[in-house]
């Protein structure tokens, strides 16, 4: 086993989940289309693919779209077309009369905005409803919010959403859909009144490795790095991350090959590797950081937010931080909205959770960071 870091791991590269792929695969099975609702980190993206690899062995078809570096509603097309082009159908496909050139080299999307309806529609009618397709959408909220802020000639986010909603509603479809993102899709949704697009998809929760999988995990990290660790260590090392997310473990194995010379892993090997992977050197944590800009007005109060937790030892009230959003807007209706959506929004994306009514941050391996970075 590879340690692959912050990309998508797939074939014997992806370790554990087997009840949650059981799960998600029945519910496809059923036809239900599904919401990858996790944190950011958890391994979305890993998971979608090894549900493509999955269906294939059942004579399924299946496709994966990455929307991350998708700007438009032209450059969506071309990418879903390109996705479907090597397909059996492909050949009836025509769309010259849309102002989308198709060529033996490839696709070139000379988009007419005023035809986009009907783009859509000839997608709709084309795709093969009739065979068992599982099609993965990664990072939509990413692509969904370049609409939202773009130029109304790109494309319209809600009436895109209504497009993926009526797809989903043909009569008698086999085609399933994945949606997942490192933003909340379904926090997107809810801030700008889309939700009734996506009411009908099953969120499909995953989050960290469970049961014996963290030690089982890194045991065979540790057997492709040729690390030694006790069970003692192993479950030091794990008590240290808290949230035992496949991603950190990585890292953490990752600083702590660079330490052990012999291979050999200690505690005091554990701690300085931890040191390191948080330290304000570190740049696996910058995609925190910068993702926050897609708060837009409210990412200040974000900042404020994580930087209260970031201070404290345990956790804080909804009062409290509903204190120091009021100090700097003094508008109490106003501060009660923006606090609201930052925490549903901070919550679905990892940065925090709240346990009996108070916030704190998710992972103290981000904590730490976050100390580290903007409080010493």
């Amino acid at each position: 086993m590879k340690n692959i870091i912050g990309s998508i791991v797939e074939k014997e590269n992806f370790f554990g989940r087997e009840k949650e792929i059981k799960s998600a695969g029945k519910l496809l099975e059923d036809g239900n289309s599904l919401i990858l609702a996790a944190p950011r980190r958890v391994g979305k993206s890993s998971f979608a693919k090894k549900l493509i690899g999955n269906v294939e062995t059942n004579n399924w078809k299946g496709f994966y779209i990455d929307l991350e570096k998708v700007k438009t509603e032209p450059d969506f097309i071309k990418q879903f077309l390109i996705l479907l082009k090597g397909e059996n159908w492909w050949e009836k496909f025509h769309l010259d009369n849309f102002k989308i050139s198709v060529s033996q080299g490839g696709i070139e999307a000379i988009f007419d905005i005023g035809k986009r309806r009907d783009v859509y529609n000839k997608i709709e009618k084309e795709l093969p409803h009739d065979k068992d397709t599982l099609i993965v959408m990664d990072e939509l909220t990413i692509f969904l919010n370049n609409l939202h802020c773009g130029d109304e000639k790109d494309g319209n986010c809600e009436s895109f959403l209504n497009w993926l909603r009526g797809l989903r509603q043909v009569t008698g479809t086999k085609i399933r859909w994945i949606f997942c993102s490192s933003i909340s899709i379904e926090s997107f949704a809810h801030i700008h009144g889309f939700s009734y697009t996506i009411n009908d998809i099953v969120n499909f929760q995953i989050d960290e490795l469970q049961g014996d999988e963290p030690v089982l995990f890194i045991k065979e990290l540790a057997k492709s790095k040729k690390l030694i660790f006790t069970d003692d260590e192993i479950q030091y090392l794990l008590n240290k991350l808290g949230w035992k997310l496949p991603f950190y473990i990585q890292l953490l194995i990752k600083e702590i090959g660079e330490l052990a010379d012999n291979g050999m892993v200690t505690k005091n090997i554990i701690n300085q590797a931890y040191q390191n992977a948080t330290s304000t050197k570190s740049t696996h944590f910058n995609t925190w950081i910068e993702r926050l800009k897609n708060y837009g007005d409210n990412k200040p109060f974000a900042l404020t937010i994580l930087r209260e937790l970031a201070k404290v030892k345990t956790s804080k009230s909804k009062a409290n931080l509903k204190n120091l959003i009021y100090e700097k807007i003094n508008d109490v209706d106003k501060t009660e909205e923006i606090l609201n959506q930052l925490l549903l929004a901070l919550e679905n994306e990892g940065y925090i959770i709240s346990r009996s009514g108070k916030y704190s941050f998710r992972s103290p391996f981000l904590k730490d960071f976050w100390v580290n970075r903007f409080i010493k």
